[in-house]
């Protein structure tokens, strides 16, 4: 925090939540996110004001995006909030974020066991959607298509794969992911286990 790669505000929604701490983007992780500097005061303001409701779902996509900025080469992040998404109206999801980074581009997408695998089938579709009829591409030219599910359980993976037949959808629990190094081969999808294709920021430096 010090550095202001992080900053802090304190939640007051509920007395098990009293003054628990919430984590945002700082300017510098800002930065290296790849987002312009004029917008971070809008995007602090928002952090500030958000209602307590979805904090924890909010703070599991960002325990994403550090775990990327801090391993990773990022060069783009686009959340949820971005207005790229309410133009792109013929997509038919919101997606949590999209992200770009030396290993290549993904969505984001982080399921806290709180809606219905159907629902989540319907997402799974649009995206395949997205991707098949070429729209992916008009909005993002030569990048790479990949959803990133980060989800709560194994049991809960394997229901979820059951939803899709689509091999650019991977699956992996929050906390697998956060435990283990950015490139670990912890990803499960169609016909197999997969590994994100980076090189980590101590690797590169042990080279």
């Amino acid at each position: 925090m010090a550095e202001h790669y992080v900053e802090r505000r304190y939640r007051a929604d509920t007395f098990k939540h009293f003054q628990s701490p919430v984590y945002y983007l700082g300017e510098r992780g800002w930065l290296m996110a790849g987002k312009p500097m004029g917008q971070y005061r809008r995007y602090r303001n928002q952090i500030e004001q958000r209602p307590e409701r979805p904090i924890d779902h909010m703070l599991c996509i960002y325990d994403v995006f550090l775990k990327f900025i801090l391993e990773a080469e990022v060069k783009r992040i686009i959340g949820s909030e971005d207005s790229l998404w309410r133009e792109a109206i013929d997509f038919g999801n919101v997606p949590d974020a999209w992200i770009q980074f030396d290993g290549g581009e993904a969505f984001i997408e982080v399921d806290r066991g709180t809606e219905r695998p159907v629902v989540l089938k319907h997402k799974f579709d649009n995206y395949v959607a997205f991707k098949q009829t070429g729209r992916y591409n008009s909005l993002f030219p030569n990048c790479e298509f990949k959803l990133l599910v980060f989800t709560t359980t194994e049991e809960r993976i394997e229901s979820l794969e059951q939803r899709t037949r689509s091999g650019d959808i991977w699956f992996c629990t929050m906390d697998e992911f956060l435990r283990a190094k950015l490139n670990h081969k912890h990803w499960f999808a169609l016909h197999g286990f997969y590994a994100l294709p980076v090189a980590t920021k101590k690797e590169v430096q042990e080279l």
